[in-house]
């Protein structure tokens, strides 16, 4: 079904050209359907953390889980905690379709665990057509 749907997409104006006219998602529909806030502002590559944080990176998913999990019985460090939501940020929100992990969303991982308000919903609808206008070119 998604690659009948994929028939339809236009990678200039990342909208669906069926029949009845153009469809295109909105960063109102990626709020209602994730609740991600879309008031908030916007990333910019200027944006940097406080500090460095030790986030193992590997060539698996299982081997990055096993290289920065902690000991079950002590509490959760902020490094832990930054590698959960690096892996959080590829794995779910993002759907990587790598079977490696990328660094690209570690600093982003360290802000919002360092409390910035970042606004994820428009970062997600860009992956999202970016990702559609990636399947239509490999058809």
């Amino acid at each position: 079904m998604i690659g009948a749907v994929i028939c339809f997409w236009n990678r200039t104006t990342n909208s669906f050209h069926l029949p009845c006219g153009m469809i295109r998602m909105s960063l109102l529909d990626v709020a209602a359907i994730t609740g991600l806030p879309i008031n908030s502002p916007d990333c910019t590559p200027n944006m940097q953390p406080e500090r460095q944080y030790n986030v193992a990176l590997t060539n698996s998913y299982s081997d990055f889980i096993a290289n920065n999990m902690g000991a079950e019985s002590t509490d959760i460090t902020d490094d832990e905690h930054v590698a959960f939501l690096f892996y959080w940020l590829i794995a779910i929100l993002f759907c990587s379709r790598s079977v490696q992990m990328s660094k690209l969303f570690l600093p982003l991982a360290a802000l919002l665990y360092e409390g910035k308000v970042l606004n994820l919903a428009k970062l997600l609808l860009e992956h999202i057509f970016e990702e559609l206008g990636q399947f239509v070119h490999c058809l």
